[in-house]
């Protein structure tokens, strides 16, 4: 090990050293780090030997270290991301062997409903019919009354159309009929948002488990836990923010036209009754 000496880390100038600085700890380790990244470059279909950990700040204000989990997520990886409720098992929607490999990693049903992470209110409206307008007075205007809560802790049930890749439903049964109807949410989390953002489009995705009974002290899952509950059936990543307290979203469904809270969570849902 170097001591009382530093090596200059840029490219061009790796074999060069200056004796007189102090050892730079915090460069060296962000080579290492840097070179890290370059040797675990997702390629779909290789398995890991274990599930990549990326732990970025709460607050996305290192969001940098994304870059990598993005690149997995187009290349088809299934992972865990942070929401501003509950974690997310996440893939690309129009991976038909992405979402295949989601529904083995939770263990679901292949009927089961997912939901879908979208960036912004326009990949709402590419994938659903929106939500419903009105100018007529005395009449709400749901779209303005969604705008103002979101980002924030909702799902929205919406009537689907027909750009909803068909492998988000009974794929595993082989039929082509869309589904009905897709819940839609916008989280108001920095680091799922930058993830969103860099993919530009949406995710499906579903809760991880949490205890059937929660309590206002009940913690997400560590990291521990998530590995232990997925790392060996096909999970490829875990985005970890650190420690926080279980939340669910509230659930409103417009297919009827009119709001129906399906859920009261931890979104006001008073604008809604």
């Amino acid at each position: 090990m170097l001591q009382g000496k530093t090596c200059v880390i840029s490219a061009p100038a790796r074999r060069r050293c200056i004796g007189t600085c102090p050892m730079r700890r915090g460069a060296l380790v962000v080579v290492a780090y840097q070179k890290l990244q370059k040797r675990l470059k997702y390629s779909g279909g290789q398995k890991r030997d274990s599930p990549l950990v990326v732990t970025v700040a709460p607050d996305g204000s290192n969001a940098w270290r994304l870059n990598e989990v993005v690149d997995m997520l187009k290349d088809g990886a299934v992972g865990v991301i942070p929401t501003d409720t509950l974690p997310a098992i996440v893939c690309d929607l129009h991976n038909k062997d992405a979402v295949l490999r989601m529904y083995t990693v939770k263990e679901m049903d292949a009927k089961k409903p997912l939901s879908i992470l979208c960036p912004n209110l326009s990949s709402v409206t590419q994938y659903t019919t929106g939500f419903p307008t009105s100018n007529t007075p005395g009449e709400p205007n749901w779209f303005n009354v969604v705008r103002r809560l979101l980002p924030g802790p909702y799902t929205f049930v919406l009537p689907a159309t027909k750009n909803l890749p068909s492998q988000c439903i009974d794929f595993m049964s082989g039929k082509n009929i869309h589904r009905k109807s897709v819940g839609v949410r916008l989280p108001a989390d920095p680091v799922c948002q930058a993830v969103l953002d860099a993919l530009g489009g949406p995710l499906l995705c579903t809760s991880v488990h949490v205890p059937e009974v929660l309590s206002e002290d009940t913690e997400v899952p560590d990291v521990g836990s998530i590995l232990e509950a997925y790392g060996n059936k096909g999970l490829d990543f875990v985005v970890d923010v650190g420690r926080r307290v279980v939340a669910e979203s509230s659930v409103v469904d417009f297919t009827g036209g009119d709001p129906v809270v399906l859920r009261r969570g931890q979104g006001d849902v008073s604008a809604f009754e």
